[in-house]
């Protein structure tokens, strides 16, 4: 099919009286095979020569061409999305030749788990493609296996009860697609049981990756396309990573259950946990990413691309953090879990101080730093001020309403505290309009 999206898909028709599926189709799009190319190379190329390259070898097209067409004859077979599937396995054990090869990077190939961006160099032999997996295999049989003999009704028990053999299981997950991601162990494009980590491992290798760009872009005769194209899907993982880490932060895990089955259905992410996506936010993000910033890079791809795209970077992620849907899951949690859980103060603190780490003591503030500390004070004034958007789409939920929450109250406490931050002036001449700037806008915003 030809389309200026790169995409497959194995779309189905079934008859609902019985979902016996009646026709399937896989389509293919013609420049799937860019997408491919571009997935391969940033998730890979820091540790496989297969992928350090603009053009790959029609071998290792082949085996991605395979990768995708596995996952399309899939849905061609009824078999839904299954993004909570590559939660199951640690994010160490991505990193074995021994474990990969037995059991592939995720139990089931209809997650979006992509490749190992986990694997690192010295990882020998270790598996970089998912495969069709153990979930894949229950999946279909408990779809498919025959039970001779009985009617629809009679196969009833007998299908829960092969639910029931494999409850706890997390090879046997199932962790639907979500279009406003709520529960962080259901995500597309991650690997791993924990995303501060694994997204550790991910930046690392594109750490590894920037610095050669250009070598393995570069072709007789071209222009720089290639480099731009690809510099640019370097900054879409690491977005990826971001956003991985931010579903941890208000998350809310949602393990679904039958009446025979104990325990809860949804629970909120571990204060532990939230607290520790805080300080890779902080660390990866909101302390300025100078290792993308490559200027030999940059000068032959665009403009003035440097500071903008980290402030694009770093304003979208923001901006999820500080959302009234999330911010309201934030309360729900200490409401349910009181000193257990991560409370907003706790969360906005966290936020405020680390951001406004280099702004204390009169010291000079770069331009990132100021493009973030702006986009705070948006936001912290959007929240005291503004409504938020009514929700739309599935899985969007239920209107906040921030004046009859501790929502604006929040916001208020953490814009008090930033106007004597923003009141102590600098030695630096662009800090101190930044500061004075800031501090007029906050006093406005209060009054």
């Amino acid at each position: 099919l030809a389309s200026p999206i790169p995409n497959a898909n194995g779309p189905h028709v079934s008859d609902p009286r019985s979902g016996e599926i009646l026709e399937s189709d896989i389509n293919w799009y013609h420049n799937v095979m860019t997408l491919l190319r571009n997935w391969f190379f940033v998730q890979t190329a820091a540790i496989n020569p297969e992928a350090q390259t603009p053009e790959f070898k029609d071998a290792v097209m082949g085996r991605l061409i395979r990768f995708v067409s596995s996952h399309e004859v899939g849905h061609t077979l009824g078999l839904p999305h299954n993004m909570g599937s590559s939660v199951a396995y640690p994010v160490d054990s991505l990193r074995s030749a021994s474990f990969t090869a037995e059991f592939g990077t995720a139990p089931s190939i209809m997650d979006y788990a992509r490749f190992n961006y986990i694997a690192q160099p010295g990882d020998d032999g270790v598996a970089l493609m998912p495969n069709i997996g153990p979930y894949d295999k229950y999946s279909i049989a408990w779809g498919y296996r025959p039970i001779l003999g009985k009617s629809p009704e009679e196969e009833k028990p007998i299908l829960n009860q092969w639910i029931l053999d494999k409850k706890g299981d997390p090879l046997y997950r199932f962790g639907a697609q979500q279009f406003q991601v709520i529960d962080p162990s259901s995500q597309t494009e991650d690997l791993g049981d924990n995303a501060m980590k694994a997204s550790t491992y991910g930046i690392a290798n594109l750490k590894r990756i920037v610095p050669n760009l250009i070598k393995w872009t570069s072709e007789e005769g071209k222009d720089y396309e290639d480099l731009s194209d690809l510099y640019n899907e370097v900054l879409g993982q690491y977005n990826r990573y971001m956003g991985h880490v931010t579903a941890n932060l208000g998350g809310v895990y949602k393990y679904t259950k039958t009446y025979e089955q104990q325990g809860a259905v949804y629970t909120h992410v571990p204060k532990n946990l939230q607290q520790d996506a805080m300080r890779f936010l902080q660390a990866e993000l909101f302390a300025t990413p100078y290792w993308m910033l490559d200027q030999n890079i940059l000068n032959k791809i665009d403009f003035t691309p440097a500071v903008e795209k980290v402030r694009g970077l770093q304003v979208r992620t923001l901006n999820q953090l500080m959302s009234f849907e999330r911010l309201a899951r934030v309360m729900e949690n200490e409401a349910v879990n009181a000193g257990a859980a991560y409370n907003i103060k706790q969360m906005m603190d966290d936020l405020t101080q680390g951001i406004w780490s280099d702004a204390r003591g009169g010291k000079a503030v770069d331009t990132y730093r100021r493009n973030v500390q702006r986009a705070h004070v948006d936001r912290l004034i959007f929240l005291l001020q503004d409504k938020p958007a009514a929700p739309s789409g599935r899985g969007a939920g239920n209107a906040v309403d921030p004046d009859v929450t501790d929502i604006r109250a929040a916001a208020l406490d953490q814009l008090t505290k930033l106007a004597k931050t923003t009141k102590s002036g600098s030695s630096d001449a662009l800090t101190k309009i930044h500061l004075a700037e800031l501090n007029a806008r906050i006093k406005k915003a209060i009054q």
